[in-house]
């Protein structure tokens, strides 16, 4: 039992340190996949702000396209807002497409966090997120679903959610090895 809540205090805290890290728009995919890293090494004893920052800047040295990333697809959801949002002919057909992109892309995210690894471009990353299978991104597009249906209702629990997103991100990457072993 005690492990169980390690693991969540540890998950709890992660959370916060991407939060932290995520404020400046521009390093929230790096700071989600230096949080990925910092629970797959395994080593739970030192995860606090030293180990996390030295994931972080290890993250940060794999390219800039890990940091184009959120600019990009935040401008690209601000405009399919935009789009819903005004009078243009076919809004209605944005409205339902633009949630399902956008859910699409957070599990797509989730999935690349998962799968960087240190020494690895992220072209790499995201061609081995693409191949990985439907079930566990149907898993993290569901865990998606419920952060943002629980940070809606409590928004103060936003960066607490983070945390869990990270864990399943994590383990869902490392379910496929654990099944074939």
């Amino acid at each position: 039992m005690s492990r169980r809540l390690t693991l969540l205090s540890e998950s709890l805290l992660l959370g916060v340190l991407v939060f932290l890290a995520s404020l400046p728009l521009v390093t929230a995919f790096a700071a989600l996949a230096a949080g990925c890293a910092l629970l797959r090494d395994g080593d739970r004893a030192s995860v606090g702000v030293r180990p996390y920052a030295r994931r972080l800047l290890a993250v940060a040295r794999s390219g800039p396209l890990g940091f184009a990333v959120p600019l990009v697809t935040a401008l690209v959801l601000f405009l399919d807002w935009a789009a819903v949002t005004s009078r243009l002919p076919g809004r209605e057909v944005f409205a339902v497409v633009v949630p399902l992109l956008a859910l699409a892309a957070a599990a797509l995210a989730l999935r690349c966090a998962g799968a960087w690894r240190p020494g690895a471009g992220w072209p790499q990353v995201f061609r081995s997120a693409l191949r990985a299978d439907l079930y566990g991104t149907a898993l993290l597009a569901m865990a998606v679903v419920a952060a943002v249906v629980v940070c809606s209702v409590f928004p103060v629990v936003t960066p607490l959610a983070l945390g869990q997103l990270v864990l399943a991100a994590a383990a869902v990457d490392a379910r496929p090895s654990a099944m074939h072993a």
